[in-house]
């Protein structure tokens, strides 16, 4: 079952789930939204935590290194939750592309993997990557997906100071960037063509939906009996796909601030916004039992997880 989407500060009650998954962090890059996600942490726990590519900005820290403490803290901050119970699997992206040499393998608890198969509570699975591998600028043109990555980055330099100003005048946020893609047209075709791709290689790998990133648009939505689900991004919107224990799938928006009007559907974290350390609180520690370790049966193609305690009802599985 999939559940509408709702604020982070509607789900205060409720900071203990099953599942995780947050994507594009892009660390190097000064729009990392570190200090949100380190609250949105802090104040979780979970058995399965998936980070679903671009963590680490490989592109932006090539042409110049930048590095904040604040990024030391938040890898602590999920090593620190991989020795606990939360069982962490980081899926690779095209700008972190150069840990593919080690795919497959485990860092600790942590599990390096291109794709893999979440099995929810009730059974139904879910195939998760990052989802580059089907943006054709991204696979066949690295040039152009450069420039449009730099052009994305200018952007949200515009923004960071005009919403400076706005905050000035007593204005809440506005992402220039998500108005600007909602009204281009080839955006939002884009958009949309890059999930029917993704829509189509799940029906091919029979499952129930996909959970992806990579397009920093979040959303859920249900395709013809395929259910697509996009994680969003932790430079704009900073959103998260969650999932309870009865297997019910929902979209986070962390401090949704309702002056955003783009249309687009997550609400947006002020980059002006400052950072804030760890404030040393340990990991999860949460009561619904341990996470188990994910295994990769002979006859599977990829990694699944959370099969092992799954309620296998649905009829797919």
């Amino acid at each position: 079952m999939i559940a509408s989407p709702e604020s982070f500060d509607e789900a205060k009650d409720k900071l203990r789930f099953r599942s995780v998954w947050i994507s594009d962090i892009h660390l190097g890059t000064k729009h990392a939204q570190v200090s949100a996600l380190l609250e949105f942490l802090r104040q979780c726990e979970c058995r399965y935590l998936y980070i679903v590519g671009d963590f680490i900005d490989g592109w932006q820290l090539r042409t110049k290194w930048h590095w904040e403490d604040s990024y030391n803290v938040l890898i602590q901050k999920l090593l620190r939750k991989s020795r606990k119970e939360t069982q962490v699997i980081y899926i690779t992206g095209n700008h972190d592309e150069f840990l593919e040499q080690f795919i497959n393998m485990n860092f600790g608890s942590v599990v390096l993997a291109r794709e893999v198969i979440h099995t929810a509570a009730d059974g139904k699975r879910y195939l998760v990557l990052h989802g580059h591998q089907f943006d054709g600028l991204a696979h066949f043109n690295r040039l152009l997906d450069r420039v449009g990555t730099r052009l994305y980055d200018w952007i949200l330099d515009f923004n960071l100071y005009f919403n400076r100003l706005r905050r000035s005048f007593g204005f809440g946020y506005w992402s220039v960037a998500a108005y600007l893609k909602y009204k281009a047209k080839a955006a939002m075709k884009y958009v949309s063509d890059y999930e029917e791709a993704i829509i189509q290689m799940a029906r091919k790998q029979n499952v129930h939906g996909v959970i992806c990133g990579h397009v920093h648009r979040a959303e859920i939505r249900d395709a013809d009996g395929v259910v697509y689900l996009n994680c969003g991004d932790w430079v704009e919107s900073c959103t998260a796909l969650v999932e309870d224990f009865d297997g019910n799938i929902r979209l986070l928006h962390f401090h949704e601030n309702n002056a955003q009007h783009t249309r687009r559907g997550p609400g947006s974290h002020d980059p002006g916004d400052g950072g804030e350390g760890d404030g040393g609180k340990s990991g999860a520690s949460g009561d619904e039992g341990g996470a188990r370790r994910g295994v990769a049966p002979a006859s599977a193609p990829i990694l699944c997880f959370g099969h092992e305690d799954a309620d296998h009802e649905d009829s797919d599985t």
